[in-house]
C-alpha cells in the first residue's frame, strides 16, 4: 500500500488527489493544505478556466473542445 500526500486543496491539488485514488485504489491519499473549500484562491478561478487555441500552441484546434 502507498501513502501519498498531495500539497494544496485548490483545483489542482484536489483533482490530483482524486486521480491518484482512481489510478491506485489501495493508496492512502492525504491532502495537506492551510485552507480548504471556499478559502482557497482557486475556488472560483478553477471554474473560469477555458482553454482556447489562442493560448494552447501546438495542439490542433479541432482537438480542443468548446462548450
Amino acid at each position: 500500500m502507498y501513502n501519498i500526500a498531495v500539497l494544496g486543496a485548490g483545483i489542482i491539488g484536489v483533482s490530483t488527489a482524486i486521480n491518484i485514488q482512481k489510478q491506485i485504489p489501495s493508496a492512502r491519499v492525504k491532502i495537506i493544505s492551510e485552507k480548504f473549500g471556499q478559502e482557497t484562491t482557486s475556488w472560483g478561478a478553477g471554474g473560469l478556466f477555458r482553454p482556447t487555441a489562442k493560448f494552447i500552441r501546438g495542439i490542433p484546434e479541432e482537438t480542443i473542445r468548446y462548450m
